[in-house]
């Protein structure tokens, strides 16, 4: 009985740390699609700064390590305009340590992002 109550135990606590990591959402009334020069459209928040093209596996697999899952290759990614200032002013006159913090933030605020190829 005790072996059974420890491998619930350790299944719920696995839903919860997968429930925990998955990004975080925007609304979809607050989105809009823009067309890049490769022919693809791509939904996007208003106002966000985002690639003009799709980014490299590094930089899908920098954003899923500071906790946006859902990028994968053929993605763009996107930023809120606030949080691309404050990233610009960062890479300036920080330190690594800040930029991370700051994308982690950022992450867990729906502030950055990626979006997937629409066609």
């Amino acid at each position: 009985m005790k072996k059974l109550q420890y491998i619930v135990g350790m299944g719920a606590s696995f839903v919860l740390i997968g429930c925990m990591g998955s990004s975080p959402s925007v609304s979809p009334a607050k989105m809009h699609t823009v067309k890049l020069e490769n022919g693809k459209s791509y939904s996007v928040p208003v106002g966000a700064v985002y690639t003009k093209a799709p980014v490299t596996p590094q930089a899908v697999q920098f954003y899923k390590v500071m906790g946006v899952s859902t990028c994968k290759n053929g993605d763009i990614t996107w930023e809120d305009p606030s949080i691309a200032n404050k990233i610009n002013k960062i890479m300036r006159s920080g330190t690594k340590q800040e930029g991370i913090e700051l994308y982690v933030k950022a992450a867990k605020n729906s502030e950055i992002g990626c979006a997937s190829p629409l066609n």
